[in-house]
């Protein structure tokens, strides 16, 4: 029983900077997006990418407010459920709006403006996978004034 001790009081610190250092390389590869003001930022524990999570607007908010509450938020949600767990994993979930414009059938496509921006978003891809995180892209959602695509960046801690 008290081999296991050493997660009962781990320090968090080095989970927030890691946590930290990891969005913040994350995030400099979409400034050009955020120029554009099209882009948001999420973090979460793997298996909770469907649910409601706080999205962070760089045009609006405060990324250490939001640093600082994201850390107990992802403890919190990984001691979800009978057995309490270490958090060793983290989604950051980086939302796109394309410009995009609607179609006969109701939903949205993908215009010129957007289709301009896939090299950029190919090129985050990329780094992404380089720099050893595991990177997946949906592309299923819709919205009738632009297209979503939201990244979702694994990696553990």
């Amino acid at each position: 029983m008290i081999k296991r001790w050493y997660t009962f009081n781990e320090n968090t610190s080095n989970s927030k900077e890691i946590i930290s250092s990891k969005f913040l390389e994350v995030r400099e590869l979409f400034l050009d997006f955020e120029d554009m003001k099209i882009v948001s930022y999420s973090m979460v524990s793997p298996g909770f990418e469907r649910s409601g999570y706080l999205s962070f607007d760089p045009k609006r908010g405060d990324i250490n407010r939001f640093l600082d509450f994201q850390l107990p938020v992802l403890i919190s949600t990984s001691e979800l459920g009978t057995k309490s767990r270490k958090l060793d994993q983290v989604c950051i979930i980086v939302d796109i709006e394309l410009p995009g414009e609607e179609n006969e059938f109701g939903s949205t496509v993908i215009g010129n403006e957007g289709i301009k921006l896939f090299d950029d978003i190919l090129t985050a891809n990329s780094r992404l996978i380089d720099g050893g995180y595991d990177v997946k892209m949906d592309l299923n959602s819709n919205h009738h004034q632009y297209k979503p695509v939201k990244f979702l960046i694994y990696f553990t801690l």
